[in-house]
């Protein structure tokens, strides 16, 4: 019976692969269709913990080789929530842990007469026996007993239980993932105070996305793309760690992302106008002004403005006294508030956000004082 329920986890999930679905939604399509063909198993068919592990690891397999994981990204951020910077891939063991856990409270609170005959001989049982497994459990998660609330029925005590089984699993699985040296480097980050935690991991649950591309942009997040410092440092093959463009800095994924002296040139600057060109179509948009339907036919106009608001781009603010910081990418006059916004953009690493807001603020002062003067 477990390899009937194995073949049919397996195809299941090789199914949902082969889909034309995004990213995300594959995701909840193996959550959906096959995680429950294992699931609905549980503590009928005796599986070992090295069985439920197996299944998570041929899991993680069929998903590496269809590109949604990398063979380096960290395994265990596959397994939280999206809202915590994870994958939202239900890990078949926690499930198989909390499962356990819920239905020996539901056994062992039961009124139920047959339920009773089932818990006392579960209790008998030397071997696969359910409350020995749960005591188990109970102990690794570091489980406090759930007080029962007034009227409460069985079967939702045993549901929260059940609940605050995983709610500590999860966490286990978090604090494992801040606490690596390499793959902690992320987490670690994004806690910090200048740091959006929230709008930092909204882009985990959009649907844009296709399954390889949020793949690789999560394996450059855990610093696990085979750059020259990644060999030099974690495989230790005697690479030269100098970035074999400019031949000056350690080529890391930062280096590469946004400190490369010869990328600025060509690929930064493109990758600034684009994202630049996005926004403005966005503000377009915002104003009821007519643009293009795809914001990658968008091609930014100098003048733009209807009876609210004028905006400029990309346009030197021509001043009394001389500026050299005085041409900001977008612009936006609004007429009626009689207001103007100056918005600049940088694409920064991520260890670099607070140093890039403070030097923009700084640079473009002199002009907000003298637009201040000149415009009201």
């Amino acid at each position: 019976m477990k390899e009937q329920i194995r073949k049919e986890y397996y195809r299941r999930i090789r199914m949902v692969l082969k889909g034309e679905l995004n990213a995300m939604n594959k995701i909840e399509a193996i959550n959906t269709v096959a995680i429950p063909v294992v699931t609905y198993s549980f503590n009928i068919i005796n599986w070992t913990l090295e069985d439920i592990r197996s299944l998570d690891r041929k899991t993680r397999k069929l998903l590496t080789k269809e590109g949604m994981h990398h063979p380096k990204s960290d395994v265990d951020r596959m397994y939280l929530p999206r809202s915590t910077g994870g994958r939202g891939l239900i890990q078949i063991e926690t499930t198989y842990k909390t499962t356990t856990i819920g239905l020996t409270n539901y056994l062992e609170k039961s009124q139920d007469p047959f339920l009773k005959l089932v818990n006392l001989h579960e209790e008998k049982k030397k071997s696969y026996s359910i409350m020995s497994y749960a005591d188990k459990f109970k102990q690794e998660l570091n489980l406090n007993e759930i007080e029962e609330k007034n009227n409460e029925s069985v079967t939702k005590l045993a549901k929260r239980v059940k609940q605050h089984a995983k709610s500590k699993a999860l966490d286990r699985i978090k604090k494992k993932w801040e606490s690596k040296a390499m793959h902690g480097q992320y987490p670690s980050r994004i806690k910090e105070a200048d740091v959006d935690f929230k709008q930092t991991n909204d882009w985990l649950k959009g649907t844009g996305l296709k399954a390889e591309t949020k793949g690789l942009i999560i394996a450059a997040q855990d610093q696990s793309l085979a750059t020259r410092l990644y060999h030099h440092r974690i495989i230790k093959d005697g690479t030269n760690p100098l970035c074999r463009l400019c031949n000056k800095y350690d080529e890391s994924i930062d280096h590469i992302l946004a400190g490369c002296p010869k990328l600025a040139k060509t690929e930064y600057i493109k990758r600034h106008n684009n994202a630049a060109a996005y926004m403005h179509w966005k503000i377009l948009q915002y104003y009821n002004i007519k643009t293009a339907d795809k914001w990658y036919e968008h091609q930014p106009e100098t003048v733009t403005e209807n009876e609210t608001v004028t905006i400029l781009w990309d346009m030197q603010v021509h001043t009394d006294r001389t500026i050299k910081a005085n041409k900001p990418d977008i612009i936006i006059k609004n007429k009626k508030e009689k207001t103007c916004m100056l918005i600049d953009m940088a694409v920064p690493s991520d260890r670099n956000t607070s140093v890039k807001v403070a030097e923009k603020l700084s640079k473009y002062k002199d002009l907000e004082i003298e637009i201040t003067r000149m415009w009201e």
